[in-house]
């Protein structure tokens, strides 16, 4: 049996957002307590098979335990520009190792990014099932833009300001590689000052006591481009159906 640690936040209206730090990036998020943790387990054994599917080393558990540890009330990032929790394990100064780990896996997740979208045509990529949702090109965007948000959560980057702010919608490629390797440059040569930092940043934000540290960011990264991977599927399901 594996025991799994799990960190709930759960907003308002009652949605949670379930966290598995041991595989950094795996959570769900549902619109109740109960069903979050019921998914867990299935979110897990996918996680490590796709840890395995990308070279990593892992074994699969047989039998799945979940140990509730924390738990943050008010919040929930399921609406873009949501408050996030921060949570004990948030506070812990990256290593060395985890950096590492925490790149490669956002590496991971890029890999299928880009092949699920680089070859899609204009007219999948700008599909949408209504006004209420973003077409792939504009969550293809949002991802972008979020790369360089949530590097700007930690400090204000002098780097920052040396990528461009717009792009033109048919240069979407060009940006999401820029905007990721600013992320890489500036994640890989950390200083251990800033790992230890603890930020409330009052820039591009409309929570003015929400906390953050590197082990967020790192986390939000990894968790956010896995949550827009799924809508993408969700998407193409959605346009093949039509």
């Amino acid at each position: 049996m594996s025991v799994y640690q799990i960190y709930l936040e759960i907003d308002n209206q009652g949605w949670c957002m379930a966290h598995v730090p041991e595989l950094l990036g795996c959570f769900t998020m549902e619109n109740n307590r109960k069903k979050a943790l019921a998914k867990l387990p299935e979110k897990i054994r996918d996680h490590i098979s796709w840890l395995k599917k990308n070279g990593e080393n892992m074994v699969g558990p047989r039998k799945i335990e979940l140990e509730i540890c924390e738990i943050h009330m008010g919040t929930c990032p399921r609406i873009s520009g949501s408050k996030a929790a921060i949570f004990s394990f948030d506070l812990i100064p990256p290593s060395d190792k985890k950096i590492k780990q925490a790149l490669k896996w956002m590496g991971y997740n890029r890999k299928e990014l880009l092949a699920k979208t680089i070859k899609l045509s204009d007219e999948v990529l700008d599909w949408k099932p209504d006004k209420k949702v973003r077409s792939i090109r504009e969550t293809l965007s949002h991802i972008a833009n979020c790369d360089w948000w949530y590097l700007s959560r930690l400090k204000d980057w002098k780097e920052l300001y040396t990528v461009p702010q717009e792009y033109p919608p048919g240069k979407i490629f060009e940006k999401l590689d820029i905007m990721r390797g600013l992320a890489i440059r500036i994640i890989r040569n950390i200083y251990l000052q800033d790992r230890y930092r603890v930020n409330i940043p009052e820039k591009y934000t409309s929570h003015k006591d929400e906390i953050w540290t590197a082990g967020k960011m790192l986390r939000r990264f990894l968790e956010h481009e896995r949550e827009h991977i799924e809508t993408i599927d969700k998407t193409l399901l959605g346009y093949k159906e039509e």
